[in-house]
């Protein structure tokens, strides 16, 4: 067969991938889940079903009170419709700390509720306060969660290893924000690229910057052409699908065993492995 360098592509054969995530479902996620499907993005909201609809106030020192309320379980279908629904603990405990029955219940309860919401199982997770250890971690696994986001800035835009350990590329109030953004829409790189974007809409309230992510989504939206934009559920399961393929010794041939289309580029070509399907990668030109 030649020399090979296969690479995973995004659907379309895009090489780059833009997904956001947003955490407490607040009463702000209406305005926000609606600017972002204006201009054609995708978001993750993390919710906590123990205390959707309860009514609240934030009171920082030195700071204006910012309504940090939150939706209710009957208007969550409407106002994430387009985006992803994800768990983030039922009551927003710190999990690595309540011992691992409350923590348990606090996950899984939480994940009953949402999927009776939602109508389908939940995929991702977001940890509260960003703390956890491994057995939190397990305990998302045991719960069938694929991935869950924390709150470490890479600053790059890179594809996590482990997806239960998913590291964001910033926070929305990040100053290097739209930086970052230009860095990835003009960078280029042998393998795809990944950027993350994560917040809360209440900061968008306290800090009097909606411009801040209106500033974002059109720059990005601009750039539909060349980047997938997706939710993290549908990341991982594209990254999975490609990761499940099944190459023949020589190379020749790839069977796809997963329900999603997955597109490669070799050294010479650009393949579409279609799901449940076996394909015939030709030999290297001469």
């Amino acid at each position: 067969m030649g020399k090979r360098f296969d690479t995973m592509m995004f659907p379309g054969g895009k090489s780059k991938a833009f997904t956001l995530s947003y955490d407490d479902g607040v009463v702000q996620d209406r305005r926000l889940a609606e600017l972002l499907r204006g201009y054609g993005l995708k978001c993750t909201f993390n919710l906590g079903s123990g205390v959707l609809g309860h009514t609240d106030i934030a009171r920082a020192p030195g700071r204006k009170e910012i309504d940090v309320s939150k939706v209710s379980p009957q208007e969550v279908p409407e106002v994430y419709r387009s985006h992803e629904i994800a768990g983030h603990g039922l009551s927003h405990s710190a999990l690595d700390t309540v011992g691992t029955p409350l923590a348990a219940y606090e996950i899984t309860e939480d994940k009953r509720a949402l999927e009776g919401i939602a109508g389908k199982p939940l995929k991702m997770f977001a940890y509260p306060f960003g703390f956890f250890n491994e057995d939190v971690k397990q305990l998302l696994r045991l719960a069938g969660y694929q991935g869950a986001r924390t709150v470490k800035s890479t600053y790059d835009f890179k594809l996590p290893e482990d997806f239960l350990e998913w590291n964001p590329t910033c926070h929305h109030k990040d100053e290097k924000l739209m930086e970052l953004a230009r860095q990835f829409v003009e960078g280029f790189s042998f393998g795809p690229m990944l950027f993350y974007v994560w917040g809360h809409a209440y900061e968008f309230d306290g800090d009097d910057n909606w411009d801040v992510i209106e500033k974002l989504a059109e720059y990005m939206a601009g750039h539909a052409d060349t980047v997938w934009f997706a939710t993290n559920g549908e990341i991982i399961d594209y990254v999975n699908a490609y990761r499940r393929l099944e190459y023949s010794v020589d190379g020749s041939m790839i069977f796809n065993p997963s329900a999603v289309d997955v597109t490669i580029r070799t050294a010479w070509e650009t393949a579409v492995l279609k799901a449940g399907a076996c394909t015939v990668i030709a030999p290297t030109p001469l």
